[in-house]
């Protein structure tokens, strides 16, 4: 598994631009959508479940663009 997330984080790296990183974002955000558009029961019941993920998650973010060090300029694998 992690030999098949080193092959694909490669590949966007490589491949990928910036409008393609963009895209994913959007269509990730599409499916989150349609998701809560079929399931709206379900929302509703795990809502704050679902505000708390994505709170750490964003904060997870955050964290990773502001306060972790840039790893070429540390020496660092990429």
């Amino acid at each position: 598994m992690r030999l098949f997330i080193k092959q694909m984080m490669d590949k966007v790296r490589t491949d990928f631009t910036l409008l393609d990183l963009g895209l994913l974002k959007v269509y990730g955000a599409l499916f989150g959508l349609v998701v809560g558009a079929f399931f709206p029961d379900f929302v509703l019941r795990y809502l704050p479940v679902l505000i708390g993920v994505f709170t750490v998650l964003l904060i997870r973010f955050l964290y990773l663009l502001w306060r972790k060090p840039d790893r070429k300029k540390a020496g660092l694998p990429v």
